[in-house]
């Protein structure tokens, strides 16, 4: 959560500055005052996870009602960069926290799939339906949907036929917005859809693109992988003038980081230079062995183990989702 975020919610309240710290520090035992809501609110002192903790939790729906979901989308062009890994752990952690999360697996590669712990030998010799019948429009989305553990985190599992369809829509002229239409009745469900999207720009991820209301940039703290953040970004901006202008960047989440490589050092410095003036450039999470050993158990590592290196940067891309999942949602009931 940012200064400008707190600032809302406190004015939504009717507070000042003084009010708002005497009403936190009675909900959360704390003395904080004016001057600590100012320093929060211009961003000159990080607001504490307890106090964002709280907010989000105070302002959250809590009538048992679901929807309209934010749909946000993982991508970028290069491979192994982590993807599917924040796709998974975002996602657990909004589910842990009460929201009906649904994850779209839109890579023919079925990563996503196979991190939850789902047998993919059904999907492969088509005795179960994925991602590809529901573009095929075979079936609806609500039809092939897994549930993940017991925290309302769901999956719609892709499989290699997936590849086929990618080519049926190259095909057709309205393929882009394939997986959009199909989206429509399941965004009623869910609080958050997330789309974890192939390593590259073909159609399946241009579905993705453009079925989003959000995108997220995982980049690797490497040379090559910081490269194709800008033709990422310059195929959104395509994306946004042809046929989805309310289409926006929620940031950049750098992965894989180690703070003792210079090389790594150099890269996250170059993503602040050269983009923190425009984008959000969220924590980096470090390189930990917890999440390939997580996903070969068919989990997410931060339900297995909470406090893992990187929890925090999680942490914050999840609240800054939730924040703007808020804004949509007051403005939709304003109109």
């Amino acid at each position: 959560m940012r200064g400008e975020d707190m600032r809302l919610l406190r004015e939504e309240r009717k507070l000042s500055q003084p009010d708002f710290a005497a009403w936190l520090n009675e909900r959360l035992e704390r003395r904080y005052d004016r001057s600590k809501i100012s320093r929060w609110e211009s961003n000159s002192e990080k607001i504490p996870d307890a106090v964002v903790r709280f907010l989000l939790k105070e302002t959250a729906v809590v009538d048992g009602k679901h929807g309209p979901a934010l749909v946000v989308c993982l991508a970028n062009q290069k491979g192994g960069v982590g993807k599917t890994t924040c796709t998974v752990n975002t996602a657990s952690i909004l589910a842990r926290e009460g929201y009906r999360v649904l994850i779209i697996d839109a890579d023919p590669q079925a990563n996503a799939t196979a991190h939850l712990g789902i047998d993919l030998i059904e999907y492969e010799e088509g005795r179960r339906k994925s991602l590809a019948h529901v573009l095929r429009e075979e079936v609806a989305v609500e039809d092939i949907v897994v549930p993940v553990g017991d925290i309302g985190l769901e999956i719609a599992p892709s499989s290699i036929e997936l590849a086929s369809v990618e080519v049926e829509l190259t095909a057709d002229p309205s393929g882009p917005m394939a997986l959009r239409e199909r989206l429509q009745d399941a965004r009623s469900a869910y609080d958050f859809i997330f789309i974890d999207c192939p390593p590259n720009l073909g159609q399946c991820t241009a579905n993705g693109l453009v079925a989003s209301d959000l995108i997220v940039i995982p980049c690797q703290t490497e040379y090559l992988s910081s490269i194709g953040v800008n033709h990422l970004l310059k195929t959104i901006n395509k994306l946004k003038r042809r046929c989805h202008p309310s289409l926006a960047v929620l940031g950049i989440l750098p992965t894989m980081h180690n703070a003792r490589l210079n090389q790594h050092q150099v890269t996250l410095e170059q993503l602040h230079s050269a983009l923190g003036g425009t984008l959000r450039i969220f924590p980096p999470v470090p390189r930990a062995t917890i999440y390939g050993d997580a996903a070969l158990a068919g989990r997410a590592a931060l339900e297995a183990v909470p406090d893992a290196p990187g929890a925090s940067s999680y942490r914050a891309l999840a609240d800054a989702i939730v924040v703007e999942r808020r804004k949509r949602v007051e403005v939709a009931n304003v109109a």
